[in-house]
């Protein structure tokens, strides 16, 4: 095989992935980048917590203060202290978008 028909070969399957990227993306998840998420076990936990806090009726200053697993976090370098803190900072961001949408989808739902 030649270089050119090689790399026409290698240009059509890399056309049809993008393809099927587009058509998956298209299907209406792309709207949803909880979804694009595989939650473990520990993740559940920590939607749970912050379903729970913002549920609450209280004003919250510092949610990462009430999320962080302070055994955890006193075990860590000062480097992954920073990690551990962006990350959460992160998946809470996410969550937080989670509830809203579903609190969201649930009010327009029972309508």
């Amino acid at each position: 095989m030649t270089a050119s028909k090689k790399s026409g070969v290698l240009y059509n399957l890399a056309k049809q992935a993008k393809r099927r990227m587009k058509n998956y993306n298209n299907g209406g998840i792309q709207h949803l980048s909880y979804a694009k998420l595989a939650y473990s076990d520990k993740d559940q936990m920590l939607y749970k917590k912050v379903c729970k806090m913002l549920d609450d009726d209280r004003l919250i200053i510092n949610p990462i203060n009430e999320l962080i697993d302070k055994k955890y976090y006193e075990t860590l370098s000062f480097e992954s202290k920073q990690r551990y803190i962006l990350d959460l900072s992160e998946k809470y961001r996410q969550m937080k978008d989670r509830y809203d949408r579903e609190r969201t989808l649930s009010k327009v739902s029972s309508y």
